[in-house]
Parts: C-alpha cells; sequence; structure tokens
C-alpha cells in the first residue's frame, strides 16, 4: 500500500512536533500528552495513527516519489 504524498508531509510535520516536545523518562512529555497537548487538536488522529505515523519512516518514502 503506497502513502500520498499529503499524507507524507502530514507524518513529516507530526514527527517533528514530536521531537521537538518529547523527553526519554518524564511523564509530562510522553507520546500520550505530546498527542494530547499537540497533535489531536490540530490533527484530529487516533493515538493508534499517531504512534503508526512515527514508526513511519517517511524520509525513504518521499523520495520514492
Amino acid at each position: 500500500m503506497s502513502i500520498h504524498i499529503n499524507t507524507l508531509k502530514r507524518i513529516e510535520i507530526i514527527s517533528e512536533i514530536t521531537n521537538k516536545y518529547y523527553e526519554i523518562g518524564r511523564l509530562d512529555r510522553c507520546y500520550k500528552t505530546i498527542w494530547k497537548k499537540y497533535i489531536y487538536p490540530v490533527y484530529p488522529i487516533s493515538y493508534r495513527t499517531y504512534l503508526r505515523y512515527l514508526r513511519t519512516n517517511y524520509k525513504k518514502k518521499i523520495k520514492e516519489k
């Protein structure tokens, strides 16, 4: 299944937001909190989709397109 270019751009933006706020070992900066505070209000996606986006290698897939 291929991913559309707009979805890849959304994944890139979400990954950048996550990299900006995520800190290992801090519960107020964990993935769930980042999703609740910064991702979900702007991009209404489920938490599972958010985690799937974080696992996606968007840089490689953008180069392929």
